[in-house]
């Protein structure tokens, strides 16, 4: 089996586990304890601020450093996940959900980093709540323009920042 054909099954496995973690009563049940010795350039490419993991050049690097390093690439995602938790988990602004979204949501980006190598970019899954008048505001303009919905939102939020 592929890499490419096995990365939605192991990114289904890496959140379930994820999700297995029960929460702590004031906040995230971290692996290890959130006490494991982070890897000092993983660690630092975790720990920018607003730094996705599909666009974080420096966890890009660090993740080839691991694995030249003979690390197998569960072993990096279960070190990258163990050193980032911590860091969620201390976020005060956040609520207990959020930091188990925002630990997810790491988590997948990280597993399709780390799966899928080849990519320049990780795409980023963007969860917004829309009213419902404003979906099929959405898909009556994606009709028209005679594209799927997610390329006609792509192509506008593409337009909207470059006019800027």
């Amino acid at each position: 089996m592929s890499t490419r054909s096995r990365l939605p099954s192991l990114a289904l496995a890496g959140l379930l586990v994820l999700a297995a973690f029960p929460a702590a009563a004031a906040g995230l049940a971290c692996p290890g304890n959130g006490k494991g010795a982070p890897d000092g350039p993983l660690f630092e490419a975790i720990a920018k601020p607003g730094a996705a993991a599909g666009s974080n050049r420096a966890l890009h690097q660090a993740v080839k450093r691991l694995r030249a390093e003979g690390l197998s690439n569960g072993a990096i995602i279960d070190h990258a996940v163990a050193s980032y938790c911590p860091l969620v988990d201390r976020d005060g602004s956040l609520t207990l959900p959020q930091k188990q979204a925002a630990l997810r949501s790491f988590a997948a980006q990280l597993t399709t980093l780390v799966y899928d190598p080849s990519q320049d970019e990780t795409r980023i899954l963007l969860d917004v709540p829309v009213s419902t008048a404003l979906s099929d505001q959405i898909d009556a303009a994606a009709a028209k323009a005679k594209e799927s919905r997610d390329a006609w939102i792509v192509r506008t939020l593409e337009a909207g920042i470059d006019g800027r």
